[in-house]
């Protein structure tokens, strides 16, 4: 199997945003839904990304693309650019926002941020994530960054292990109270690795 690795393109968007719905693990579903009538909360994701708006853009993925179909994705940004913004604000419901208000103000300042990074199921175990995982730090160590940071689910250990053995450390845990569109449990742990 030959995998190339690249920049997003727009016309990659909607599997972008296939993947990072998936990656979410219910947040993305939580947010969105229900927000504009007739679309669901991945048009509203692809359609972000198509728009082209930093960092929140189909040009901040790097892809993993096997005999032209994209089946991983990593969507990376400085992570001053994770919080609660102002777009945010007027777009999403004051009660959903504010279920992730710890989420979006945790944060290593300074650092650069792995949003987030799928892979499609059927490519799972096969290198893709530690691929993905070292292109970002190359790509944050190309825009002068020493540190990346992420989030993840405490209940996901497959994806913590990964991240643990490609250097990273633990710093915080994130309350995140359960929801039905949100099957997880433990909240989230904020994890930095030295570039």
């Amino acid at each position: 199997m030959i995998m190339k690795y690249r920049q997003g393109k727009k016309d990659d968007s909607h599997r972008i945003a296939e993947l990072d719905y998936m990656a979410s693990g219910g947040v993305v579903e939580y947010l969105f839904h229900d927000l504009v009538p007739g679309m669901s909360a991945m048009q509203l994701l692809s359609d972000g990304l198509k728009q082209d708006k930093y960092p929140y853009t189909f040009r901040s993925c790097i892809v993993a693309e096997s005999d032209h179909e994209i089946v991983g994705m990593a969507l990376s940004y400085p992570a001053q650019f994770h919080c609660i913004t102002d777009e945010l604000i007027n777009f999403l419901p004051a009660d959903r926002l504010e279920r992730f208000r710890e989420f979006y103000s945790s944060r290593v300042e300074g650092s650069y941020f792995l949003d987030a990074m799928g892979v499609d199921e059927k490519y799972r175990g096969t290198g893709i994530g530690k691929a993905l995982l070292k292109r970002t730090k190359s790509k944050a160590i190309c825009e002068g960054y020493s540190e990346l940071s992420l989030i993840v689910f405490s209940d996901n250990p497959a994806a913590i292990n990964l991240y643990k053995h490609s250097g990273f450390t633990s710093i915080k845990s994130i309350k995140l109270e359960p929801h039905k569109l949100i099957p997880h449990d433990g909240g989230c742990i904020l994890m930095v690795c030295e570039l």
